[in-house]
């Protein structure tokens, strides 16, 4: 991994919304480690953190951005900071999706005015995958393919809609820096538990740990169209990091090798693939999202089979990133932690079936998930 110059980190202010999720757990490591100089990091939340490592590093401020009332926060928020990184998003509930809408679209204009308002002179704003068109076929797509998103799928219409907000806003100052940047699928052993039950739902996720090893083993995907990569949650803090170091700007994919097949993703996990047409999938899925079974809405699926392979060759010219770890590790090391349950510290990333405390000390309700 090459070294960072550390240039502009040396007394650099940063804030960050959704600072508890998996990503953004993962840069408040590095942001709170000593040797970056880093002058002081603020973090945005619903649910204030428990006081350890990295959480305890981090001045808080707490609010849900779907609510008008958080423009208050905000503006003491991002009062006198260099630069914000925005990761805040909600992946449920995925039967209401005005109010998912409100939280990643309007919660995103709010941000970015915000900044402007506070004279933020670099913001850099997390989108994804998900928001690219359909498409690319046997190629990888770099930074200009078009961010129109899948239709069917409300994750990915959101996500470009406040690609193009944060453009629009944004796009009016030019002496803001503006970063845009756009992982393919995010994962680290720490998130297990949250991303179970994010795309399983609490009842489906405690079931599935309990199946037989054999049938754990069977794995049903589509076929044929299937070519996904992943990338550590560190090794995209990593770059993250490097943005700011740069002050980079425009957009950046963000992907690990190896860009895998069905099959590959089977080899990974070492598991047995058993090919599945897509509809069909789709069918079952729908099905068991209008069942109350799953809170996964059938458009995930039509990113995991239509969204187009990264090229992320403007990120290691620009940036000198280069992920740590292999996008098969991180898969196989994930459901791993998956199947165990594991997770980490904090009302995010508790492991399963497991309570957080609040502020008091108390056992409290899990929060229902939002990727915040």
């Amino acid at each position: 991994m090459a070294e960072l110059s550390r240039n502009r980190l040396q007394g650099l202010k940063v804030a960050v919304t959704g600072a508890t999720g998996n990503l953004g757990t993962a840069l408040l490591r590095r942001l709170t480690a000593p040797e970056y100089g880093v002058a002081g990091v603020r973090g945005l939340a619903r649910r204030q953190p428990p006081g350890i490592a990295p959480y305890d590093r981090v001045e808080w401020h707490l609010t849900d951005l779907g609510e008008v009332r958080s423009e208050e926060v905000l503006a003491e928020f991002l009062a006198g900071v260099d630069a914000v990184v925005h990761l805040a998003w909600a992946l449920q509930p995925g039967r209401r999706p005005e109010q998912l809408r409100q939280v990643n679209v309007d919660g995103t204009r709010r941000v970015v005015r915000a900044a402007v308002a506070a004279g933020v002179g670099h913001v850099v704003h997390m989108s994804s995958l998900g928001a690219y068109a359909p498409g690319g076929g046997d190629q990888r797509v770099t930074e200009d393919w078009p961010t129109t998103g899948i239709p069917t799928s409300q994750y990915s219409r959101d996500k470009s809609d406040a690609e193009r907000v944060v453009r629009e806003v944004v796009g009016r100052h030019p002496q803001i820096a503006l970063t845009v940047v756009r992982p393919t699928l995010v994962l680290q052993p720490e998130a297990a538990s949250e991303i179970g039950r994010y795309f399983l739902g609490p009842l489906l996720f405690s079931a599935a740990r309990l199946l037989p090893r054999p049938v754990a083993r069977l794995l049903p995907l589509p076929l044929p169209g299937v070519r996904v990569s992943f990338v550590h949650a560190d090794d995209v803090a990593d770059a993250l990091v490097r943005m700011l170091d740069r002050r980079a700007t425009g957009p950046f994919n963000l992907a690990a090798e190896p860009l895998m097949d069905a099959d590959g993703v089977a080899r990974a996990l070492g598991a047995v693939r058993v090919p599945v047409p897509a509809f069909l999938l789709r069918t079952g899925l729908s099905a068991a999202f209008a069942a109350h079974l799953v809170p996964t809405e059938p458009g995930w699926l039509d990113i995991g089979v239509g969204a187009p392979a990264l090229d992320s060759t403007r990120a290691r010219r620009l940036l000198d990133w280069a992920p740590f770890h292999r996008g098969d590790e991180v898969l196989a090391q994930f459901v791993a932690a998956l199947g165990l349950g594991q997770g980490a510290a904090g009302p995010l990333l508790r492991p399963a079936g497991g309570a957080h405390l609040d502020p008091a000390g108390d056992p409290a309700n899990a929060p229902g998930p939002r990727a915040d």
